[in-house]
């Protein structure tokens, strides 16, 4: 029969597993977050960039079609 204090080792053990996987858990999580910050960033400028590019093509458009109709 294991004694008090193998038990008391195999707790500790087991306390000090669970803080590890804890901890790796965490920085995983957090690096995801991080990761996920960094892409939404990104898509936003992309859609900004985007819009600014439609944005510039219908005024430039709205602009010929003015040209045309007042020349005509």
């Amino acid at each position: 029969m294991a004694s008090v204090a193998d038990r008391n080792a195999r707790l500790d053990a087991l306390v000090q597993a669970a803080q590890d996987w804890a901890k790796t858990r965490t920085d995983e999580l957090n690096n995801r977050v991080s990761s996920a910050k960094a892409i939404l960033q990104g898509r936003t400028g992309s859609e900004r960039l985007a819009q600014t590019g439609v944005s510039a093509t219908s005024d430039l458009v709205v602009d010929e079609i003015n040209q045309f109709l007042v020349t005509s």
